[in-house]
C-alpha cells in the first residue's frame, strides 16, 4: 500500500510539473507568432522565434542528456528551469523594446530549457516498474489537459495587460510559470548514485546492461520506426499548430477563435491519454502508431473543406489525437529498443532527429502558408504519413517472421 501511494506521489508531482511546463510551451505557441508579427521586419519571418525555440532545444539536447548522466536528472531539470527563467526574462524586455532578434535569442534559450525538460517523460517511466511504463507516460500526457485550458488563456489575459507594448504580460506571467515549475521539480526525489553504483559493482553485469555498438542500433528497425513516428508527427504537428494562428488571421478570425482551436487541438493531443496506455497493452505500439496515422490522414481531409471556424476546429481536433496516437506508440516502442546503459545516447539521438524535423517544420510554416495558403499546407504532411505506414507495416511483417522462426 505504502509502494502504490508513494508511486501516486512521485507520478503526481511529474504530473504537475508537465502540467506547469505545458501552460508556458502552449502560450508560446499561441502567441509568440502573433507577437513576433508585430516587431518582425518580414511577415514571412513571423515564425522565426518558435524555429529558435526548436533550434535552442535541439543544440541542448546532447549536453542536456550529459549533465543529466553526470549530476541526475533532479539538477538537470533544475538546470534548465533556470535557463528558462533568463529567456522568459529577456523576452519580456524584448517586447518592451521592440527588437525583434533579441526576441528570437530569448526563444533559444526558452528551447534550451525544453532540452532538458523534455526529458521529464523519460525520467517519470524509469521511476516505475516495467510494465507499468506506459500509465506514467499517460500521467505525463494528461498533464496537458488542464493547459489546454489554461495557457492559451494565459495568453489572451497577458496580450493587453500592458495597452502600450502588446504581448508583454504574457511573457511576465511566463517567468511566474517558470519559478512555480523549478520548485516543483525541487520536491522530486533525488536518486542515490553513489548506492546504485556499488550495488551495480558487486553483481556481474546482465545482457541488458551492456553497450552494443552503433551497427547494431543503425540496423535496428524497430528504432527508426519509433524515432520517424515521433519525428514525423511531432513535426507535422509543430507545423500546422504554429500556422494556426496566422492563418487564421488571414482568413478573418480574431484571437479569441485561433485560441478557441488552440484549445480544442491541446485536448486533443492530451484526453486520449486516458486509454492510450491501455491501447499500447492491447494493439501494441506499431498498430497504435498506423491508428493515428489514419487519425492523421483524416485532418488533412478536414483541414481541406475550408476555411471556416469548424473545419479549423476538426483539423485541429483530429491533428492533436493523431499526434497522440504516434507519440505514445513511438515513445513506447522507443524504450523496448536499448538498454539502460545506452539510454541516454539513443534517446539523445531520437530527440535530435525529431528536433531537427521539427526546426525545419515550423520554420516552413510562416513561409509555406504566405505563399501557397492554409489548405494546400496541409496536404503537405500526405507523402510522410505514408512513408511512415510502409516502415511500419514492414516492421511489423518483419516481427511477426521472427517471432514465428523463433528468432
Amino acid at each position: 500500500m505504502n509502494q502504490i501511494l508513494n508511486k501516486i506521489k512521485v507520478l503526481g508531482i511529474f504530473s504537475l510539473t508537465q502540467t506547469v511546463f505545458q501552460i508556458g510551451t502552449v502560450m508560446i505557441m499561441a502567441v509568440s507568432a502573433l507577437a513576433g508579427q508585430t516587431i518582425a521586419p518580414s511577415p514571412e519571418s513571423a515564425s522565426l522565434p518558435i524555429s529558435f525555440v526548436i533550434l535552442g532545444t535541439l543544440i541542448g539536447l546532447v549536453p542536456a542528456s550529459r549533465f543529466m548522466k553526470w549530476q541526475g536528472s533532479k539538477y538537470g531539470l533544475l538546470l534548465g528551469t533556470c535557463i528558462g527563467i533568463l529567456g522568459a526574462t529577456l523576452a519580456t524586455y524584448a517586447i518592451w523594446e521592440k527588437c525583434f532578434i533579441l526576441f528570437s535569442i530569448a526563444h533559444l534559450l526558452f528551447g534550451l530549457h525544453q532540452s532538458f525538460i523534455q526529458y521529464l517523460r523519460f525520467v517519470a517511466m524509469e521511476s516505475v516498474p516495467s510494465h507499468d511504463r506506459a500509465s506514467a507516460l499517460s500521467w505525463i500526457l494528461i498533464a496537458g489537459i488542464p493547459a489546454a485550458f489554461l495557457g492559451p488563456l494565459a495568453g489572451l489575459q497577458g496580450k493587453e495587460l500592458f495597452p502600450t507594448s502588446l504581448f508583454l504580460g504574457c511573457y511576465l506571467i511566463l517567468v511566474g510559470s517558470l519559478t512555480l515549475q523549478f520548485l516543483l521539480i525541487s520536491f522530486l526525489p533525488s536518486p542515490n548514485k553513489r548506492h546504485t553504483a556499488n550495488q551495480i559493482s558487486k553483481k556481474e553485469p546482465s545482457p541488458r546492461e551492456t553497450v552494443r555498438p552503433p551497427s547494431f542500433h543503425i540496423k535496428n528497425l524497430g528504432l527508426w520506426v519509433s524515432i520517424l513516428s515521433t519525428a514525423f508527427s511531432f513535426g507535422l504537428m509543430a507545423m500546422l499548430m504554429t500556422a494556426v494562428p496566422v492563418a487564421m488571421k488571414t482568413h478573418g478570425h480574431e484571437m479569441h477563435a485561433s485560441t478557441l482551436v488552440l484549445q480544442w487541438h491541446v485536448l486533443g493531443m492530451y484526453i486520449p491519454s486516458f486509454f492510450s496506455g491501455f491501447l499500447v497493452r492491447k494493439m501494441t505500439a506499431p498498430y497504435l502508431i498506423l491508428l493515428g496515422v489514419v487519425v492523421m490522414g483524416l485532418e488533412s481531409l478536414s483541414a481541406i473543406q475550408g476555411t471556416e471556424f469548424l473545419p479549423f476546429a476538426l483539423a485541429l481536433i483530429l491533428l492533436g489525437i493523431g499526434w497522440n496516437f504516434m507519440y505514445v506508440g513511438g515513445t513506447n516502442l522507443l524504450v523496448e529498443q536499448y538498454h539502460p546503459a545506452e539510454k541516454n545516447t539513443i534517446q539523445a539521438v531520437n530527440d535530435t532527429i525529431v528536433y531537427s524535423i521539427a526546426i525545419l517544420s515550423t520554420y516552413s510554416a510562416g513561409y509555406l502558408e504566405h505563399k501557397i495558403g492554409w489548405l494546400s499546407l496541409n496536404l503537405v504532411s500526405i507523402p510522410f504519413l505514408v512513408f511512415v505506414s510502409i516502415v511500419t507495416l514492414y516492421y511489423i511483417q518483419t516481427k511477426r517472421k521472427s517471432l514465428h522462426h523463433g528468432i
